[in-house]
């Protein structure tokens, strides 16, 4: 085989390990989280994210997951369908819609009734990739609610029961 030939044979398969490469997780970063709905039902949260795509080529977020915890509880898991496109070297806003029943409402009051915020946990997962590769990047918000988002749901939650404060 020639030094051409060689070169020319090297250079296919750079560029052909380097196109099958997988992508670079984008960085998820959330930054709050805001009550939508609080009833008898369960929690809503809307949680605000910036995603930074640091790849050479764009990426979209098709999938994603997050589980919450309120008050070391475990409310479940919420999973969104998404066609967000993150264009390269761009911060893309992400706003996840997370519905929750509460399970356990009267325990969680109960456990709560001394904290003035009550602490939550989102732990998530998107699924973001192109045609053929993908991969699931985690991210993760803490924060609290104020006690009184749950005592109006508890209140809503039992019929003749006055609000509680």
């Amino acid at each position: 085989m020639t030094i051409d030939r060689r070169s020319m044979l090297l250079g296919a398969l750079a560029s052909l390990a380097l196109g099958c490469a997988r992508p670079e997780p984008p960085r998820i970063t959330p930054r709050s989280a805001d009550v939508t709905g609080a009833t008898a039902q369960g929690l809503g949260l809307r949680v605000h994210c910036v995603v930074r795509n640091t790849n050479r080529f764009d990426l979209t977020v098709q999938r994603v997951s997050v589980r919450l915890t309120l008050a070391g509880r475990d409310l479940g898991v919420t999973e969104l369908q998404s066609a967000l496109r993150l264009p390269t070297n761009t911060d893309v806003p992400m706003d996840i819609d997370v519905r929750a029943p509460w399970g356990d409402l009267p325990g969680i009051v109960a456990v709560t009734v001394f904290n003035e915020n009550i602490p939550y946990r989102l732990d998530g997962t998107a699924r973001v990739g192109g045609e053929r590769l993908n991969v699931d990047v985690p991210f993760t918000l803490e924060s609290t609610l104020p006690r009184r988002v749950l005592l109006g749901a508890a209140s809503s939650a039992t019929p003749g029961m006055p609000p509680l404060h």
